[in-house]
């Protein structure tokens, strides 16, 4: 990436920062609702929040939130996708505890012989406290296709250049802090409480990331030969970040909602590349530092029983993995769509995360 484009990536950080920090304290608050008797029949609450942790939520979730990268080889771009154009996912949330599993869709016969096949998996567990907020997510898809093969090979049909044993594995994890009381995460991420009226909050953290990118040996051409390349790089790494992040979420007419968040950061990043030629296979470690922006906006609704809604998010950075004649950049740009109804939590759901908290009472929530 370009020193312009990365001074470009850093002032189009601190706009939008300005932007979702400066003018929700500025929103006029004729848009905050009065709560509903019906709504909180069962429920704890305050003026901004409303409680239904106790209540088991079940979400089905859409997105295209699959892993990419861009990789630059003797001056030829390649963008690498798994065969995978949406995920879907189910998401049971409970008091504190949240738990998204993913759900691989089935590929044709058609689209594995142009694009190849791909195994992916996803899990991710996510605890949301009253103030603290914790993701931890495990990713692994294997098997790539260069979706812009069309580019640089003159080849009639949708076939793609391959590399069939291509993996990587991410696993991936959050936490931040919460400063307004007001302001409820939970609403925004798991559905168990309700914002009826309008808030926003700071939220310092930490970010961390281990990952391997293996399996860019063999490469498929459009004729259905696998080639074994002379040169080649596979890289492994972790990287820490500090973030600090601020969210806003706008209530109106009652349960509909819209909220906007953005999260600079700043990270360093330590990976070991592997460098083979037709010479021999040599190891080199390199840390840099890196920024990075991730933000997003939605909106929804979210009722007493009910909830629905979508959400688009993008990450701005210059993170990448360079070997001289290899650089891979990874790409984050999405968006996802839900559906969710809560339920009476079962005995075979409260029973165990109910012995979990007693014997680790630090997962109680403080008392409204």
């Amino acid at each position: 990436m370009n020193r312009n484009l990365e001074n470009s990536i850093f002032q189009f950080s601190i706009i939008l920062y300005g932007v979702l920090v400066f003018l929700p304290m500025n929103t006029l608050s004729a848009q905050e609702q009065e709560i509903s008797s019906e709504l909180v029949k069962d429920s704890i609450y305050n003026e901004y929040i409303i409680d239904y942790k106790k209540r088991f939520n079940v979400k089905l979730e859409l997105s295209n939130d699959i892993t990419t990268y861009t990789m630059v080889n003797d001056g030829v771009e390649f963008d690498l996708r798994p065969n995978l154009n949406l995920r879907y996912a189910v998401v049971f949330s409970y008091k504190f505890l949240s738990v998204r599993i993913g759900i691989r869709p089935k590929i044709t016969d058609e689209e594995k012989d142009k694009k190849g096949d791909s195994d992916t998996f996803r899990l991710r567990l996510q605890m949301l406290f009253d103030n603290w907020n914790h993701v931890l997510e495990y990713n692994i898809d294997k098997g790539y296709y260069v979706s812009n093969t069309n580019d640089f090979v003159d080849f009639d049909n949708n076939v793609r250049l391959q590399f069939p044993e291509m993996s990587s594995n991410i696993l991936f994890g959050t936490s931040s802090y919460k400063f307004n009381k007001n302001y409820s995460m939970r609403a925004f991420q798991s559905q168990t409480e309700i914002q009826v009226k309008s808030a926003g909050s700071f939220m310092p953290g930490i970010s961390y990331s281990f990952y391997g990118i293996t399996g860019t040996k063999v490469l498929k051409d459009v004729d259905g030969d696998r080639i074994n390349r002379d040169y080649y790089s596979e890289y492994n790494g972790a990287n820490i970040a500090l973030t600090v992040g601020y969210y806003y979420t706008f209530v109106f007419k009652k349960y509909w909602f819209a909220n906007a968040y953005g999260v600079p950061s700043v990270g360093i990043d330590f990976y070991s590349t592997k460098i083979t030629t037709p010479e021999g296979t040599r190891k080199t470690n390199t840390n840099q530092t890196f920024l990075a922006l991730n933000y997003g906006f939605g909106g929804g609704y979210n009722g007493d029983k009910i909830f629905f809604g979508g959400e688009i998010k993008n990450r701005l950075t210059n993170e990448k993995f360079s070997s001289g004649k290899v650089r891979i950049t990874p790409v984050q740009n999405h968006f996802s769509v839900y559906f969710g109804y809560r339920f009476r939590a079962p005995k075979t759901i409260s029973k165990p995360v109910d012995l979990i908290e007693n014997k680790v009472p630090i997962l109680k929530d403080d008392p409204k």
